[in-house]
């Protein structure tokens, strides 16, 4: 019977599994604060006690991470303190179903609950600080040893980073990411960080790895004039072999500068996640075309202010999808703007996106925007139309004619700005602007700024409407879905006018 009563058991915790992903977060109390909420073991929902909720969140973080895991989007998503407190098997080896399994077994009175933490794995309760003074290293706190001019971070916690350091290293290594699962999470308070010849920040080994922007700081973070070499000879500035995650805090008016004169600047084995902060990101190797943000697996841009100015690709994912959620990314790009190996998803209200290079949104399997405002520019070919979704509004796609003033390439000069006035069926009018970062020949444009009804597109540079079909049609009829639009003149029709000769038209 006993038998009987325990495979019942595993049977239900398995379709408890399957439900999860698509059940609704219930409506227990999530904690408002993790400083507010308590050290409970097996309370994972932080409501103060343990019952079949905490089975319940525990399953749907397991089950759909992006949306009830750590930093997931539902309001109701587990906590970090919520997520120690899942731990309770008495195996300290991370959250699982086992977890959810034991809180079961607890609630029938058939075992007990425990973190299996012992003396000897004691929590970082205090932030450790880690001074950079040009040549040496001192530290204050627990979990960092200084070897010369490079510091290594061993256990997860907070550690406060201030100072500069002429040529060295942060490196996060944590010898058993299993037992130690929490996020490792650096503050950068004012620091200058070069790594001539080494990444300046090194992940080597860590679960997830936060990169905090203290308010009222400015940071920098370069390398030097000569190429890594031997083992980072292909690594980037910052290095990640896990989970990283660049964030402002509260106030989100600290400044982060990365410049990689040699290298790439940011490049991760798994994700990568931008959650805030004014983050300004160039690489300067024109020969080798170096990368600005690189992940293998997905880069989501969440909430900040990016600007990008690459000589290789802006933002690329090898493996997998370049997701915008909000904030505002400018990037001005040698190759591929953005670069996703599969989707590339633009849907967060009020994202804004303005990405221009040889290249704009380049994507394997589909460009889905259903929010936002995107400005998109190439020099060498159109958005391919067959990979973009967009029912909720227009997709406007502008096909240019030669500039007939540059003999070189034909591409138009930036300055060739466009600025729209919309009519729409309702007779209102709403207006808007592009904010070009390089020479263009192909133009993407998506914005609730036009609406479906007859728009007017104005060259801001010399004042005059830009046409369409040979110079025929100043009235551009758009519908939502896409709207392609061939023989674009941006100089305009009436009399050829192009803008003028300038250095900073490139």
């Amino acid at each position: 019977m006993r038998k009987n009563g325990l495979k019942k058991l595993l049977a239900g915790l398995s379709a408890a599994c399957l439900a999860a992903a698509a059940m609704p977060a219930l409506g227990y109390a999530a904690e408002a604060a993790d400083t507010s909420a308590k050290a409970v073991v097996g309370d994972s929902n932080c409501d103060g006690s343990v019952d079949m909720s905490d089975v319940v969140l525990i399953m749907q973080a397991m089950a759909n991470p992006n949306k009830f895991g750590l930093g997931g989007t539902d309001e109701h998503a587990i906590t970090e303190q919520g997520w120690k407190n899942a731990d309770c098997n008495g195996k300290a080896d991370g959250v699982s179903t086992d977890d959810a399994l034991a809180i079961q077994l607890y609630l029938l009175g058939k075992g007990e609950l425990s973190s299996g933490k012992t003396d000897e794995q004691p929590p970082v309760v205090e932030a450790t600080k880690i001074h950079l003074k040009n040549t040496t290293i001192t530290v204050e706190g627990e979990n960092a040893t200084v070897e010369g001019t490079k510091v290594t971070i061993t256990h997860s916690g907070e550690f406060y980073i201030d100072g500069t350091l002429d040529d060295g290293q942060i490196n996060v290594n944590i010898p058993d990411e299993k037992t130690d699962t929490e996020t490792v999470k650096i503050f950068l308070n004012g620091v200058n960080i070069t790594g001539k010849s080494a990444p300046a920040i090194l992940v080597t080994n860590a679960e997830n790895t936060s990169i905090n922007i203290v308010d009222g700081t400015e940071n920098t973070i370069t390398d030097g004039e000569t190429a890594y070499a031997g083992d980072f000879a292909k690594a980037a500035l910052i290095e990640a072999k896990d989970d990283i995650t660049i964030k402002g805090t509260e106030q989100k008016d600290g400044i982060l500068n990365i410049t990689a004169n040699v290298q790439d600047a940011i490049s991760c084995n798994n994700d990568i996640k931008i959650n805030g902060g004014k983050i300004n990101i160039t690489t300067k190797n024109s020969e080798n075309k170096t990368d600005a943000l690189k992940a293998k697996k997905s880069v989501t841009i969440k909430k900040g202010w990016l600007n990008i100015d690459a000589t290789g690709d802006g933002i690329k994912s090898t493996k997998d999808a370049v997701v915008f959620e909000g904030g505002s990314t400018v990037i001005k790009a040698g190759n591929d703007a953005v670069q996703a190996a599969t989707t590339i998803d633009i849907n967060g209200d009020g994202c804004g996106v303005n990405a221009c290079g040889d290249r704009g949104l380049t994507a394997e399997t589909g460009i889905n925007i259903t929010n936002g405002s995107v400005i998109a520019t190439s020099t060498d070919n159109q958005v391919d139309e067959k990979l973009i979704k967009a029912e909720t509004q227009p997709v406007i796609l502008l096909n240019c004619i030669a500039d007939p003033t540059n003999e070189k390439d034909g591409t138009w000069k930036k300055a060739n700005n466009l600025e729209w006035t919309v009519m729409a069926e309702d007779m209102n009018t709403d207006k808007g602007g592009t904010d070009f970062q390089k020479k263009y020949k192909y133009v993407l444009i998506s914005t609730h700024s036009i609406t479906a009804g007859t728009t007017n597109f104005t060259n801001t540079n010399v004042n005059k409407l830009i046409t369409h079909t040979n110079s025929e049609e100043s009235l551009f009829a758009v519908s939502n879905g896409i709207n392609v639009f061939n023989n674009v003149n941006p100089a305009g029709a009436a009399d050829n006018v192009n803008v003028p000769p300038s250095e900073t038209n490139t």
